[in-house]
C-alpha cells in the first residue's frame, strides 16, 4: 500500500440521496434509527449494574454475611459461598439482559460493547458458581467430607435442580472458550448456549428456599423475585416482541440473489414491510428465512446498500450450514426481518473525513456507508482480502468512493507478500495516510483483524472516540 494524498474536498450536498423517494415516516425514523440514545440516561447500564450489585451485597451483609466472615472457618466458608452465589446470579441475570439486546440498550451501547459485557458477565457467573459450590460443600462437610456433604444435600429441597444448574453453567462456560467454540458448528453452540436460560430458572427455587439471605427476610425475597421478574420481562419483550413485530409486518421476500465472490452473495429483500424497518447504512438486521430448515433461527447480516423504497440489500458469507443455505434460497422465499441494530452510522463521523477499513464480507457495511457519505467526507476505503477474487463489490466500492471525492485502495495478498510488512500496522497507516489522525474511522471484518486494526489506529494517534467498530454476532 502506497502513500495516499487525498485532494481537498468541495463540500456540497450529495445529489440523488437514496432517501429521496422513501416514505416520509420511514425517512423520519431512519434519521434517528442508528443514533445512540445519549439523552436516555436511564438506559445507561452501568448505574443500574452498580445499584443492583450494591443492594444485593447490602442484603447479604444485613442477613449475616459479614458476621459469618468473622466466625470459624466453616461459617466463613459458608458466607463466602453465599456471596459468590449471589454475585453469580446477578451476573447471570445481567447476561440474559445483554443477550436479549433490548432496543434501548443496544442503541446506546452498540452490539460490540454488549458482546464484551456479556463475556464478562458470563465468566463472572461461571466462576462465582464454582466458588459457591465448592465453598458451600466445604462448609457443610469440611474439605475431606465434601462428597458426603453433597450426598446429604441432594436429599433436601431443590438441591438436585441447583446441581443441574451448576453443571449447565459449567458446560455453557466451557464451550464458550474460543478454542473449543471454534470446533463447533454455530447451530450446535447456539443450542447449547440456550441451556443458560434453563440453568438460571433451575437455580431460582433453590435460592429462595435454601438461601440464607432470603430465608427469614421478606425484603430480600421480594427483591430477588423483582430482579427475576424484571429480567424475564426484558427478555420476553425484546426477544418475543421482536419476533412478533417481524411476523406482523407486511410480507417481505427474497427478490434475487447476486453472487459477489466465492461463498459470498447479496440478497435483495423486497416488500412493503421493508420500509417499516427504517434501517440506515451501516446497520444490520437479523434475517429469519421462512423455510422448513431455517425458520427457527435468525442470523445477523449487514446492509450492503442504502435502503431503497420497498427494498434493501444484505450481503451474506457462507460461514456455516445456515448461511450457506441462506444464499441458496430461490427468489420468492419469504423472510422476516428483525431490527435494525447497530450504531455504526455516518453521523458518528461528525462531519469529518472518513476512513473505511473492511475485510471480506466486512466490506458490506462499508459499501452502505459510502452511499451515506458526501464529498465533505472524502471517503478513503481500504479493502482487505487474500486475493482479488475474494474482494466483494470491488467495482461498486471504487465507483462510489470516486463519486464522493475519495478513493478505494485494494489491500490484497498474504501479509508476508507486502514489502513493508503489515499494511495495517500503526507505522504503515501513519506513513500512507497523512491525515489519518483527523479522520473518523469505521472498521469491520473478522474479529482478530478488527481488534488488531483498532489497536493499531489507537497507537497511530487516532482518538478512540473516532474509531467505530461493531461485531454483528455473539
Amino acid at each position: 500500500m502506497t502513500r495516499i494524498d487525498m485532494p481537498t474536498p468541495v463540500v456540497a450536498p450529495r445529489p440523488g440521496s437514496p432517501d429521496g423517494d422513501r416514505p416520509a415516516r420511514a425517512r423520519r425514523l431512519a434519521r434517528t434509527a442508528g443514533r445512540p440514545s445519549r439523552g436516555r440516561r436511564w438506559a445507561d447500564p452501568l448505574p443500574w449494574a452498580v445499584t443492583i450489585t450494591v443492594l444485593t451485597l447490602g442484603l447479604w451483609a444485613l442477613t449475616g454475611g459479614l458476621t459469618g466472615l468473622g466466625q470459624g472457618s466453616g461459617a466463613a466458608l459458608l458466607a463466602v459461598g453465599r456471596l459468590a452465589g449471589l454475585l453469580a446470579a446477578v451476573a447471570a441475570l445481567g447476561g440474559l439482559v445483554l443477550t436479549a439486546r433490548p432496543r434501548w440498550l443496544e442503541r446506546r451501547a452498540g452490539l460490540d460493547r454488549l458482546i464484551g459485557w456479556h463475556r464478562i458477565t458470563g465468566m463472572t457467573a461461571a466462576f462465582g458458581m464454582l466458588v459457591h459450590v465448592v465453598a458451600t460443600l466445604a462448609a457443610a462437610g469440611g474439605l475431606t467430607g465434601m462428597w458426603g456433604a453433597l450426598a446429604d444435600l441432594l436429599g433436601t429441597d431443590w438441591y438436585v435442580a441447583a446441581l443441574v444448574a451448576a453443571i449447565l453453567f459449567a458446560v455453557v462456560a466451557g464451550l464458550s472458550w474460543r478454542r473449543l467454540r471454534a470446533h463447533l458448528r454455530y447451530e450446535t453452540w447456539h443450542g447449547i448456549h440456550l441451556a443458560g436460560y434453563l440453568a438460571i430458572a433451575l437455580a431460582f427455587p433453590h435460592q429462595l428456599v435454601a438461601g440464607s439471605t432470603f430465608v427469614g427476610s421478606a425484603a430480600a425475597q421480594w427483591w430477588w423475585i423483582a430482579l427475576y421478574a424484571a429480567t424475564a420481562w426484558i427478555v420476553l419483550q425484546a426477544r418475543l416482541g421482536g419476533i412478533a413485530a417481524a411476523a406482523l409486518r407486511p410480507r417481505t421476500e427474497v427478490q434475487r440473489v447476486i453472487p459477489e465472490a466465492p461463498g459470498v452473495a447479496s440478497l435483495v429483500i423486497t416488500g412493503p414491510g421493508v420500509d417499516d424497518l427504517a434501517a440506515r447504512p451501516g446497520q444490520f438486521v437479523c434475517l429469519r428465512v421462512c423455510t422448513r430448515d431455517l425458520w427457527w433461527q435468525a442470523h445477523p447480516y449487514s446492509l450492503s446498500a442504502a435502503p431503497r423504497p420497498g427494498a434493501l440489500r444484505l450481503t451474506v458469507k457462507a460461514l456455516g450450514d445456515a448461511s450457506a443455505r441462506t444464499i441458496a434460497v430461490p427468489p420468492g422465499t419469504r423472510v422476516m426481518l428483525e431490527g435494525p441494530y447497530g450504531a455504526m452510522t455516518i453521523d458518528r463521523a461528525d462531519g469529518r473525513r472518513v476512513l473505511l477499513i473492511g475485510a471480506g464480507v466486512g466490506l458490506a457495511p462499508m459499501r452502505a456507508l459510502l452511499e451515506a457519505c458526501d464529498p465533505g467526507h472524502a471517503p478513503l476505503v481500504l479493502a482487505r482480502a487474500h486475493c482479488a477474487a475474494d474482494l466483494p463489490m470491488a467495482a461498486e466500492l471504487d465507483a462510489l468512493a470516486r463519486e464522493r471525492g475519495g478513493a478505494m485502495v485494494p489491500v490484497v495478498g498474504a501479509r508476508t507478500q507486502f514489502p513493508e510488512g503489515n499494511p495495517f500496522s500503526a507505522e504503515a497507516l501513519r506513513r500512507n495516510i497523512p491525515d489519518l489522525t483527523t479522520r473518523a474511522v469505521f472498521v469491520c471484518g473478522p474479529a482478530p483483524l478488527q481488534d488488531a486494526v483498532c489497536c493499531a489506529l489507537a497507537r497511530a494517534g487516532v482518538p478512540r472516540g473516532r474509531i467505530h467498530a461493531e461485531r454483528f454476532a455473539w
